[in-house]
Parts: C-alpha cells; structure tokens; sequence
C-alpha cells in the first residue's frame, strides 16, 4: 500500500498520527513546499516515536555529493536522483 503527502509538513503528520510500524520506509523528496524534505527527516528522527529509525530515503534531482552529506546528516537512510530509475529503486527497497 502507498500513501502520498503533499509537502513535508504533510509527511510528519501522516507519520506522527499514525500507529506505530504502520509505514515501513518513507520515499521522501528533498524540495516541497511548507515544509522541505530534510527538516521533515529531521522532525521525524526527533520524535519520541517507537519508529523513528524507519528506512527515509531521499528522491532528489542533485546529484551532487553535498546535497547527499546534508541527506544524511538530517537522517536519511538513502539516496536516489531523479529521474528516478525502477532499478535502483528497487534495489534500495531490498537493500533496506
């Protein structure tokens, strides 16, 4: 099953009143509107929830090795750009 957010603010909440271990990874774009993916990541791994170590992967257009520090510096487990290629992201789902 898959559940979509509009913004980052949206994915906290989504998560925040959920049940915990109702989400078992989190595809998280890095730029929306309200709220950008990385403070969402970072909210998220703060919480006091059982499980805030869920699998967050980023979905971003850089490709550049900054923009993957900053990634996992808020807490993100993974890494994809954009395009996004089915392959790699399938990967990254067996992976985690």
């Amino acid at each position: 099953a898959v559940d979509t957010a509009v913004n980052g603010r949206d994915v906290l909440n989504k998560f925040t009143q959920s049940s915990p271990d109702s989400y078992s990874m989190i595809l998280m774009d890095i730029q929306m509107p309200v709220m950008d993916g990385l403070e969402a990541a970072r909210q998220i791994r703060a919480s006091a929830r059982p499980d805030r170590r869920i699998p967050i992967v980023a979905l971003s257009a850089n490709a550049f090795d900054e923009d993957r520090i900053l990634a996992k510096e808020a807490g993100m487990t993974g890494y994809l750009v954009k395009p996004l290629d089915m392959g790699l992201l399938v990967e990254e789902l067996r992976k985690l």
